[in-house]
């Protein structure tokens, strides 16, 4: 059994521990990307003098198996898009502009199959 002193401290040295760790910035994740075998979405939502909020979406299919692959794209104002591949082609790709455009969330599935669990990104904002 533990002495009353090295009991105290570990609780001193978890108390620390979760100071520091919680005086740390939360890293906002405003890109990912999705494998679906050798097919793949990609978004990432990003900030612009020119046009505020910019975003990028894409899905490839990368399988001679006659399958397409599609993807769902969500913004933050609603919008949804849906794109789809066939192999061989250069991906399908959205870049939508403007106040509420960047991507929310993102799945991809091919023909037959199901869908992926949503990936879901930050707001990029101006730094």
């Amino acid at each position: 059994m533990r002495s009353t002193r090295g009991k105290v401290g570990t609780v001193a040295l978890l108390t620390l521990s979760t100071m520091f760790l919680s005086a740390l910035p939360a890293m906002a994740r405003t890109s990912d990307s999705i494998e679906d075998g050798w097919d793949t979405a990609y978004a990432s939502n990003s900030y612009s003098w020119e046009y505020g909020h910019e975003a990028t979406a894409k899905v490839c299919d990368n399988e001679p198996d006659g399958n397409s692959v599609r993807a769902e794209v969500y913004t933050y104002d609603g919008t949804r898009y849906d794109l789809v591949d066939n192999f061989g082609g250069d991906c399908a790709w959205v870049f939508p502009k403007g106040t509420g455009k960047q991507i929310r969330s993102f799945r991809i599935r091919e023909d037959g199959g199901g869908w992926s669990p949503l990936a879901v990104l930050d707001r990029a904002t101006l730094r």
